[in-house]
């Protein structure tokens, strides 16, 4: 079982660290998650949908690490800082989600004779090793494990001393490196087999070790090099017998070391780290550990993140108020717009107390319906979704030709727009605009009509995508028995003259009763039609019968208004289950994920000093030669609506937008005015151009490197799981690439 990614031809990480430096990386440093271990809830493993990995820090404690590292700060005091960084960071999620252990290392005095002690050295190192904080308690608890004891890691390292520095040279202790990697593997088998659990096959732990050393190694008794203490062969052991990766960060007098990126190779993680200072030692670190989330706790936490669809009724009495064109600001569109991307929307509910919100932890989507025909995917499920709402949903985005005011009444020409129009901003998860249609009506003067409510139309494409989604959903984003499916329905009038009860049940109860898909039903204004929603609430959340539903779980949520509406969405995510271990997503360093191209940015975004950039979540295709350096750039123009328009262009796909248009039928039911302003954003414009240059040479003078002209794909939140060739190296690239953006919320 080899469950890392090599990189092939690529062997040199440490030109990499350049991109870093300077800038951190998204989990360290956040000014909105101070990093302290222990803080909120520390989840135990049982309450997970995955085995927390168990990863042991090996810390050299030779006398040399006493060297300064930048003329400020001594080799041991930046090793120090950045192990407590990586586990402190982002609020402790790591700390949360793997089981942490730490070990210092030095050398045996007198190898033939246990429980050896190091001359004058008063920390304990004995027979050369250290185990300073385990992840479990063998004697008194063998079954159990330690949970979130990071912040034990990080009070030892605040207590211990540094090394013991002896004379002018500063010598005393030395660097043992392959004795600490044999007490690692001994430490290793004795834990699993005192967890039989971990090695159930299909379903074991992960494993992994981290070599952090600021030089060569050294025989037991730290005095030379023997072939048979050799810790490339313990390494290549660790991997290949017992399937544990050894990571390995060589700085100070270990960078450039042949041994360094050998060790690494023999244990599965092909390139060894070398940071040439001590921001780039934390980056190093923390890399490691987002390799790990990347490889181990991602995969699985994908499919365990709940799937919500919103189907919103886009009939033409969401534009009326009291059968009258609304103002801006005061109609049912405007309103239900708010609610989902607005402050205190949708996307902002807190969930439980995981510090944590709905954009981070659910993958939404949103289909719009009107008459037959007109129904619509805007955009499919995915993390991150609130731009592409807030476009897609923007009435300025279809007022293009022909459109002189899209509050101004009937009629209103919208011309809606998708992937390959112009306009588009180039979002990464397809998205298309749509508005309610604004027709003259007769029956209707001054209001808008032309879309009616045929509820099972929305309801059939939200069927139809979910199957299809179950059975090809991206290949970032896997779905498994555990994924949670559910629709919100959001409708401010009845379907009786569009839909028949027979067609809205069978959609219902198919996606509950065949596919477990429970559907939430909010009624949204004054002229719902309570009848219907009751039905609909029962058909989708388990009961049967037309056209009197019966054995239904749930009732509808009456939401009068925009305040009302978006305290029935937060009891509906208050009502779901959430794996308190999946917490690593955060949407604020990435609008949306990406495929390798620029997210749009809201104008009011935009910042021409240090701080928040201007430019999107992610940076395109950046390239590393074999030189060693990397380059990128990007540049984008925002639009109004709240987008940004992109200088790459997006794959062209078919969007069903509909034509069929009643004019002798608008939907009469209308939405409460509650008085809500106009929260629409001001358009604007903003031209900005990000490039990041990495011309860091490869001090070590290794013929490694890249092999060139191979792309770098920033896979946004993290959530990757592609089986080919990534690593360290991969990881480094994305973090280096997409550090320094940070989205502000937009304010609707």
């Amino acid at each position: 079982m080899k469950r890392l990614a090599l990189l092939g031809s690529w062997k040199r990480l440490g030109i990499q660290l350049g991109l870093l430096a300077g800038l951190g990386l998204a989990f360290v440093g956040d000014d909105e998650k101070a990093a302290q271990a222990g803080v909120g809830e520390c989840a135990g493993e049982n309450e997970c949908s995955f085995k927390k990995p168990n990863f042991m820090i090996i810390m050299d404690y030779s006398s040399s690490m006493n060297a300064d590292f930048d003329n400020v700060t001594t080799r041991w005091e930046a090793a120090v800082a950045a192990v407590q960084a990586i586990v402190t960071a982002n609020n402790g999620y790591f700390d949360n989600s793997m089981h942490l252990g730490l070990m210092r290392f030095g050398h045996d005095p007198d190898p033939a004779n246990p429980g050896t002690l190091i001359a004058n050295e008063p920390s304990g190192i004995v027979d050369g090793q250290s185990l300073d904080v385990h992840w479990y308690d063998p004697a008194n608890d063998p079954s159990g494990y330690f949970e979130c004891n990071g912040q034990a890691i990080v009070d030892f390292l605040d207590n211990v001393e540094a090394p013991l520095c002896q004379g002018a040279n500063c010598f005393g202790i030395g660097t043992w490196t392959d004795g600490a990697l044999l007490y690692a593997q001994s430490l290793i088998a004795q834990t699993r087999a005192d967890h039989p659990t971990d090695i159930i096959v299909g379903d074991e732990r992960f494993y992994a070790t981290m070599v952090v050393t600021d030089g060569n190694w050294t025989d037991p008794v730290g005095a030379g090099q023997t072939a048979a203490n050799d810790p490339v062969d313990t390494a290549a052991a660790l991997y290949t017998n017992d399937d544990v990766p050894t990571y390995v960060v060589a700085f100070g007098d270990a960078a450039g070391l042949a041994f360094a990126d050998d060790m690494a190779v023999a244990g599965g993680t092909v390139v060894s780290i070398q940071p040439v200072n001590p921001q780039d030692l934390i980056d190093a670190l923390q890399a490691v550990i987002n390799d790990i989330t990347d490889d181990i706790i991602v995969p699985i936490c994908i499919g365990g993140l709940p799937r919500m669809m919103v189907v919103l009724d886009a009939s033409s009495s969401m534009l009326n108020v009291n059968a009258v064109a609304g103002a801006q600001g005061t109609t049912g569109w405007d309103q239900a717009r708010d609610a989902l991307v607005g402050a205190n929307a949708l996307f902002d509910v807190p969930v439980g107390n995981l510090d944590a919100t709905v954009e981070d932890l659910v993958h939404l989507g949103l289909i719009t319906y009107g008459l037959v025909g007109d129904d619509v995917i805007n955009v499919d499920y995915g993390p991150c979704m609130r731009d592409n709402f807030d476009w897609a949903t923007d009435p300025n985005t279809s007022c293009a030709a022909g459109c002189n005011d899209p509050w101004g009444g009937p009629p209103i020409l919208w011309t809606f727009v998708g992937p390959g129009d112009a306009g588009y901003p180039g979002f990464d998860a397809d998205t298309v605009s749509v508005m309610p249609r604004c027709d003259i009506g007769a029956g209707l003067p001054g209001g808008c009509t032309g879309s009616g409510t045929a509820t099972h139309t929305g309801l059939a494409l939200a069927n139809t995508n979910a199957q299809n989604y179950r059975a090809n959903p991206p290949a970032l984003y896997p779905v498994d028995p555990t994924t949670t499916f559910a629709n919100i329905l959001i409708t401010d009038g009845a379907y009786a003259t569009y839909s028949t009860d027979a067609e809205v049940a069978a959609e219902l109860t198919e996606m509950y009763g065949v596919d477990d898909t429970t559907t939430y039903v909010i009624g949204f204004g004054d002229a719902v039609a309570v009848p219907e929603l009751t039905r609909m609430a029962c058909w989708g959340s388990g009961g049967v019968g037309v056209p009197n539903c019966a054995g239904g779980t749930l009732n509808y949520f009456d939401a009068n208004n925009q305040m009302q509406l978006e305290d029935a969405l937060q009891t509906i995510i208050e009502g779901i289950n959430f794996d308190p271990c999946c917490n690593f997503n955060d949407c604020s360093f990435n609008p949306e994920p990406t495929t390798g191209e620029i997210d749009p940015v809201d104008p009011s975004a935009t910042s021409s000093g240090g701080g928040e950039s201007s430019g999107g979540g992610s940076t395109d295709d950046g390239g590393l030669d074999t030189s060693g350096a990397v380059s990128a750039s990007a540049t984008d123009g925002s639009t109004d609506g709240g987008s940004a328009t992109e200088g790459s262009t997006s794959n062209a796909s078919d969007s069903a937008t509909g034509s069929a248009t009643d004019p002798d039928t608008g939907d009469s039911g209308s939405a409460s005015n509650s008085g809500t302003e106009d929260s629409a954003s001001a358009s604007a414009t903003a031209t900005d151009s990000d490039s990041l240059t990495d011309t860091n040479a490869d001090s070590s003078g290794s013929s490694g490197g890249a092999s060139g002209g191979e792309s770098l794909d920033d896979d946004g939140c993290g959530c990757s799981t592609e089986s080919g060739p990534r690593g360290l190296l991969g990881t480094f690239m994305a973090f280096g690439l997409a550090v320094g953006v940070r989205r502000r919320r937009r304010v609707s």
